[in-house]
């Protein structure tokens, strides 16, 4: 059954409900839960301490090495030395594509709670991201998201198109609502929506995939219907900037935007992330936010996550600052695997990354080497 629908970095996700989980069998003293919901919650988002992470994440390995069969395989595949890595920088990495191919959970499958499902057109095989529970997502979800500066007080109708389910449920008030249904978007209802709040003049936040949030624009152009927002109005989409038959650069989408909705370049802002993450990276130009930058393809990371930049033929780290395929870190993986190495092509620093677009075929030689291992 479809518990909800997601979209990450312009990707669909569904989230599938199975039976409840059980208790797992490693003991309190060996699961690094507790400790890494304690660091999700508290730490600073502008601390990254590198010695906190280190251990954590080593922390970490030690329980997916001890708990997912798969990926203990793949490891020892790789070299005895990859099971007893000294920093995390020399933990094994699997590929997105992985996540087609096997299961890679620390429980039994049958006991997962959720399935994210990724639904790329272009291989009849979806990636699977199973979670025993969904408390250490919707942490760093709600924690992230405070990338963006206050919300609740400022923005009290949230119309949401797609996976911000857990931030509607925090900040939203009476009237905020999800737009996107089994039949498609729900023009209707966003157009009475933005009425209310046109009449109101109360200020809204939408979030969307660009697709949906395209889509909504051109309906509303071809309708006559000036769809302005109120003053302090944000709109946030997810990246995936291609039009039903031409590419949409992301400058031309959010100059789209900012003139269809009134709102100004500063309040536009974009996520980055993908299924197999458990954590998203946010651009933001807004004043008085601690991390921002003006260029747009730059994204900032929670301090429970780390991007390197690798070579595409040997996947070898690169120094801050050069340009490769993006490997992630994410530590809210806690009950899959933290280290994903993706098809991303980009810069990467202690606390941001800046996109730069996807890796062709005749440059992911590395990444296929690596699938074939967990095959």
């Amino acid at each position: 059954m479809r518990e909800f629908e997601a979209t990450e970095a312009g990707r669909q996700v569904e989230g599938e409900r199975s039976s409840p989980p059980a208790v797992h069998h490693s003991s309190a003293a060996q699961r690094p839960h507790a400790e890494l919901l304690e660091f999700i919650s508290t730490v600073p988002l502008t601390a990254f301490d590198e010695a906190q992470f280190n251990r954590l994440a080593l922390k970490i390995f030690a329980h997916q090495i001890r708990e997912n069969a798969v990926y203990r395989k793949y490891c020892e595949q790789i070299a005895p030395a990859a099971l007893a890595p000294r920093h995390w920088l020399e933990i094994p990495a699997v590929t997105t594509s992985a996540f087609k191919q096997v299961p890679l959970v620390c429980f039994p499958t049958e006991q997962a709670a959720f399935i994210f499902h990724t639904s790329g057109t272009t291989q009849a095989r979806s990636g699977k991201h199973y979670f025993r529970t969904l408390e250490y997502y919707r942490t760093a979800a709600l924690r992230s998201f405070q990338f963006l500066g206050p919300t609740a007080e400022h923005f009290p109708h949230s119309s949401l198109g797609c996976m911000f389910t857990a931030i509607r449920e925090e900040w939203g008030a009476r009237g905020s609502a999800a737009f996107m249904t089994p039949a498609g978007l729900d023009l209707a209802g966003l157009r009475r929506a933005i009425v209310r709040a046109q009449q109101e003049r109360v200020p809204i936040f939408l979030l969307g995939t660009a697709f949906a949030l395209l889509e909504a624009l051109e309906a509303f152009v071809a309708e006559d219907f000036e769809p302005k927002l109120p003053p302090h109005s944000r709109i946030l989409d997810t990246g995936g900037y291609k039009g039903r038959t031409r590419e949409l650069p992301r400058q031309e989408f959010q100059q789209m935007l900012s003139a269809a909705f009134g709102v100004p370049p500063e309040c536009l802002l974009n996520e980055y992330g993908m299924t197999e993450l458990s954590s998203q990276f946010y651009a933001s130009r807004l004043p008085g936010v601690p991390l921002q930058d003006h260029n747009p393809n730059v994204k900032f990371m929670p301090p429970w996550v780390r991007v390197l930049a690798v070579g595409p033929e040997n996947l070898q780290p690169l120094p801050p600052g050069e340009t490769g395929l993006l490997r992630i870190f994410d530590l809210a993986n806690i009950d899959s695997v933290m280290a994903i190495q993706t098809e991303d092509v980009g810069r990467a620093w202690q606390d941001r990354i800046e996109l730069e677009g996807r890796a062709s075929a005749a440059e992911l030689r590395g990444c296929s080497l690596l699938t074939e291992r967990i095959e």
